[in-house]
């Protein structure tokens, strides 16, 4: 049987989503847990990883197991096993054609910038940037994102592979100080986002202009953008898929 799950979590305390030796992540304590209920080794695939210290809201995992539980079980279940900065939200039996990753359609990402007075309570879930940005700026210079883009020049160093996306939403947002970045596309690269925002601040702190972020993009890789937003602040918000 393949079970569908739904996870929110605070990723403050975990060193990213991807499993890694001697580093606490999302998909270890998830698996342990999976394994006291199913007691033998249970891999999770989840809908994509997110770095050290990103926070989702909607993360999507499935794995596959022999045991039958009602389905609202498997919620209970793992959740009992789980630290309190991992929640899972809903368990379901799906087809053995789904897959979290391949079969998403669409992810959305936010990201959280704070404009006014530092907040100790908040550095971890919203980037204490402190000081004013141009809105106006940050918001034409978005539109150059939008719709399909080589946007190997705003992913990481090291990543190979098919770096062509499509971007279909880049929102800005101001209320009282607090910016909100929404981007949703058909997928994102390893620090894609936060590449992407990064520059936008640039732009809005009018240290770089839109036409040098079209410069970069246009590069398609052979030029990097340097700037990349902190990691506190971002999160995974929803996965789309079929049914949704």
């Amino acid at each position: 049987m393949r079970v569908k799950c739904i996870v929110s979590y605070d990723g403050s305390r975990f060193h990213g989503f991807q499993v890694q030796n001697r580093e606490r992540t999302i998909q270890g304590e998830i698996q342990k847990a999976i394994k006291k209920i199913n007691e033998v080794e249970t891999v999770i695939h989840a809908s994509g990883r997110t770095d050290a210290k990103v926070h989702a809201v909607h993360q999507v995992f499935h794995f596959d197991t022999e045991k039958t539980l009602p389905e609202m079980q498997w919620k209970r279940a793992i959740n009992h096993f789980l630290p309190n900065d991992i929640y899972i939200l809903d368990a379901q039996y799906v087809d053995e054609n789904f897959h979290s990753r391949y079969s998403a359609l669409k992810k959305e990402y936010r990201y959280l910038l704070s404009t006014k007075e530092y907040d100790p309570f908040q550095t971890n879930y919203i980037y204490q940037y402190g000081r004013s940005l141009d809105i106006d700026l940050m918001r034409d210079a978005a539109k150059i994102f939008i719709g399909e883009h080589n946007f190997a020049s705003f992913c990481s160093y090291d990543q190979y592979g098919n770096t062509i996306r499509e971007l279909y939403e880049l929102s800005i947002t101001n209320e009282k100080g607090i910016i909100k970045f929404i981007l949703v596309g058909n997928g994102f690269r390893l620090y894609m986002v936060r590449h992407i925002v990064g520059g936008l601040i640039q732009v809005g702190a009018k240290r770089v202009t839109k036409e040098r972020l079209q410069e970069l993009l246009d590069s398609k890789g052979e030029q990097k953008c340097l700037f990349k937003a902190k990691p506190q602040g971002l999160y995974l918000h929803e996965v789309f898929y079929d049914e949704n």
